[in-house]
């Protein structure tokens, strides 16, 4: 069974701020009460700092007489001034409840506008790194402070302007008796913002392999990691905004996720409620999904002196985290206590944060390479598709780094069968399994799958044994480890390894164990022995990933067992299949399906989106299972004959208000009506769902979300003649579409004003739509393709061509 086989035996011993590191002196109070009474405010030092600087560039310079001159701003002239009375106290105050935010205010403001106030930031904690990296609040500080040092600054006032700046002459009098100048004369603080920078990370080196398993530590060394690379890592799905590069970043881009350690109330004893789900509620998420991007920082930085200084610590940095100094090479070490950091709660998001890193800057040292063939993953939040994350090569550091976390042996040569694998790579086997189900090691295993190159992938699945069904079940059925296989389902690299996975994951989806419903089963036709409590393993999300991979890298022999497995799994799920014959609109009677097929779409769509026929209710919010709704999408993205009955089945079991409320839905219209409007059979699902809505087309058309869909299925509409009805229907409520900016925006896009007018000048405005779009298209590079395509069509004449050319070669050799 799964069990968190490498987990520390021991608690850390370090104390938070532990006595043998240097420790500053307490924080003196009437220098904590002088904090707490400035007006520190980093907004409106930012608004008066670009009323200044837009004074100053107005016409003239805002220095003619007749102009008053531009004042430096006075929120940055106290910040400086505070900053050099408190320099030798800054380590004091920063371990203080009461003044670590006024501090790190400081440091925000000061270093924003300022390439000097990040020298004295620096060298004031000079000596107390590690200290502070150990404390509650001053690690928030630490951190703050190596992370605005490095960020390019909004505008750097100390050489604003021509000649002598007025914000010059105030950092001098602010710290000209603390820096030295170029030639070394002057005070104490070094010239060179990079030495600083050096030396206060080779400060924490000496002590990382502590701190990384350190609460408060291994956050400052994420920090020190990150600068090193010059790497960051954002929010994949972020906020229009929050992740802005421009001027704003200090405001709602990356830099503003450094405010920590800010005071919180007392807490206050809740009832704790029903949880709602992330797709429901909007809550986040426990594990937020981060992308890699290059770190914007100061020109010191960006020398190659520099780069090669910080290439050597980062090597050293990983190292000593991973307790590699003493390894003998050529052999692979029995799991030990690096193993034992994969599964601990502050070690092991170090460790997955490397791999990552490394695999970044792995792929980015060398010149890119376009994949040929290969199809552009598309990030989307509604379907759960992430950025593809880069991956790294043979040789590489972080292969080395993920061999020694595997205890794997790269000189063994796969020559026999899977068991033959798994003896050769005796530590790998158990600790990919021992991994898999620890909530923090299967996270470093999930990064792994998606860094790793093609040819590791498909070994790693041999040596885990995700190739056979019993295993693999006990995978999926484990609370922890599904997860793993989800990820692995989304990550699979070829059709080769596809067939493969597909193959065991078929007879465990059949039985119906992971679509039983997790509470006891509340259809009205059911036996009462089904009633009974069921062991919480429903993995819908497995089915979801499984159909991605299918629908991407699959071919339609895995979409049609996939596709079959679901149908034969519902019906042992529910204890239900289609009996009898019936009767068809036509008077045709249609043979009764045997149990082997399972339930028919029909049946198992409700089941899916959990959502039944007629059952919605406009008052109030529509509730659909967002797993199985990614099912769907990606089922109408599968061969014709294989999606044709369930693009059928779905439009013929929902009712039209049914259907305008999955279009309201951003869930449902993003899943499910874009799969079908979007995808091969968008000819045919838009007449369908014209059909279905006609009636309500005005009200989805004045939606936020609704007239999206309505866009898109005007768009999909294969002849004139339907999208003249679209526009025939719409032109009768032109008050009601003209009273918000949806609906205008629909009249524009479908041009239901120039319908008034005539045909031809209809025609004309939707000629000069399409031609905006193809210049689009050719820009972007992404066409879609002909409607009504077939895309089994194009398979089946690729598969003739290759036969002609197999017959061609055989009858040479004969000749020959």
């Amino acid at each position: 069974t799964h069990s968190n086989i490498y987990r520390l035996d021991t608690d850390h011993t370090m104390e938070e701020g532990g006595g043998e590191y240097g420790r500053p002196r307490r924080g003196d109070p009437d220098t904590i009460s002088y904090l707490r009474g400035l007006p520190l405010d980093e907004v409106t030092a930012a608004k008066e700092v670009r009323t200044y600087i837009s004074a100053y560039r107005s016409e003239d310079g805002g220095a003619a007489e007749e102009n008053e001159p531009a004042e430096f701003p006075e929120s940055l002239s106290a910040t400086h001034a505070a900053l050099s009375s408190i320099y030798h106290e800054i380590a004091s105050l920063a371990c203080e409840e009461d003044s670590c935010q006024q501090i790190e205010t400081l440091i925000r403001i000061s270093c924003r506008f300022s390439m000097a106030a990040k020298r004295i930031v620096l060298s004031s904690l000079s000596g107390y790194w590690v200290f502070l990296s150990t404390h509650r609040f001053g690690s928030h500080v630490a951190q703050t402070a190596l992370r605005c040092a490095v960020a390019e600054c909004e505008e750097n006032l100390d050489a604003f302007g021509d000649g002598k700046s007025e914000g010059g002459e105030v950092v001098e009098d602010s710290y000209g008796s603390l820096m030295q100048n170029e030639d070394g004369s002057g005070g104490s603080i070094p010239h060179s913002l990079s030495r600083i920078l050096l030396d206060a990370i080779e400060e924490l080196k000496q002590y990382a392999s502590d701190l990384s398993v350190h609460v408060c530590g291994t956050h400052v060394l994420r920090s020190s990691v990150c600068i090193l690379s010059g790497v960051e890592f954002v929010e994949a799905f972020p906020k229009p905004g929050s992740n802005n590069q421009g001027d704003g970043q200090w405001d709602s881009g990356v830099l503003a996720a450094t405010r920590r350690g800010k005071l919180k109330d007392k807490k206050k004893k809740k009832k704790k409620g029903r949880p709602q789900p992330v797709e429901e509620s909007g809550a986040k998420s426990p594990q937020e999904v981060t992308v890699m991007r290059k770190m914007k920082v100061v020109s010191d930085f960006k020398s190659e002196v520099f780069r090669n200084k910080s290439d050597a610590m980062l090597e050293e940095l990983v190292g000593i985290i991973t307790l590699s100094k003493n390894d003998t090479h050529g052999e692979v070490q029995p799991p030990g206590e690096v193993q034992q950091h994969t599964c601990h709660a502050s070690a092991g998001p170090l460790l997955v944060q490397l791999v990552r890193i490394l695999s970044y800057l792995d792929l980015h040292s060398k010149p890119a390479q376009k994949k040929s063939g290969a199809k552009k993953i598309v990030p989307d939040r509604r379907l759960g598709i992430q950025e593809e994350e880069p991956r790294y090569s043979v040789g590489s550091q972080a292969e080395t780094l993920v061999n020694r976390l595997l205890c794997w042996d790269p000189n063994v040569c796969r020559d026999g069968d899977d068991e033959d694998e798994r003896a050769k790579q005796p530590y790998a086997s158990d600790i990919i399994y021992g991994l898999s189900g620890e909530p923090r090691g299967s996270i470093l295993l999930e990064a792994i799958l998606r860094c790793s190159p093609d040819s590791f992938h498909d070994e790693l699945c041999r040596v885990g044994a995700f190739y056979d069904d019993t295993t693999l079940r006990e995978y999926i059925e484990h609370g922890v480890s599904n997860f793993v296989v989800q990820v692995l389902f989304a990550t699979s690299r070829s059709r080769e390894q596809t067939a493969k996975l597909v193959k065991p994951l078929v007879g465990i989806v059949e039985d119906g164990s992971l679509l039983r419903p997790n509470s006891r089963c509340a259809d009205e036709g059911a036996q009462e022995e089904s009633r009974a409590p069921t062991k919480n393993t429903r993995r819908i999300g497995v089915i979801w990933r499984a159909s991605e991979m299918c629908a991407n890298v699959g071919s339609a022999q895995d979409q049609e067992q996939l596709l079959h497995a679901i149908m034969r799994g519902f019906s042992a799920a529910t204890g239900r299949s289609e009996e009898g014959d019936t009767e068809l609109s036509d008077g045709k009677k249609k043979r009764k399906r045997s149990k082997a097929k399972g339930l028919p779409a029909c049946e198992c769509i409700p089941l899916l989106l959990g959502l039944k026929p007629g059952s919605y209710d406009a008052s109030c919010r529509l509730t659909l299972d967002a797993a199985g709704a990614r099912v769907m999408h990606h089922i109408f993205q599968f061969k014709e004959r294989l999606r044709e009955e369930w693009v059928e089945s779905f439009f013929d079991i929902y009712t039209c208000e049914d259907l305008v409320g999955i279009a309201n839905d951003g869930l449902g219209s993003r899943c499910i009506l874009d799969g079908l409007l979007e995808g091969p059979s968008r000819a045919k699902s838009s007449r369908l769902l014209l059909a279905k809505i006609s009636d309500r087309l005005a009200f989805l058309a004045a939606e936020r979300v609704g007239h999206h869909v309505v866009i898109k299925m005007f768009r999909s509409l294969p002849t004139f003649e339907d999208k003249a009805a679209v526009s025939a229907t719409l032109s009768q409520s032109l008050n009601r579409l003209g009273s918000n900016s949806m609906g205008r925006s629909v009249m524009t896009s479908l041009a239901v004003k120039e319908y008034l007018e005539g045909e031809n000048p209809w025609k004309e405005a939707l000629a000069r739509q399409r031609g905006k779009e193809d210049w689009l298209e050719d820009i972007t590079g992404e066409k879609q393709s002909n409607e009504g395509e077939d895309d089994e069509q194009d398979g089946s004449e690729m598969a003739k061509g290759r036969h002609k050319k197999d017959k061609k070669k055989k009858k040479k050799r004969r000749q020959d």
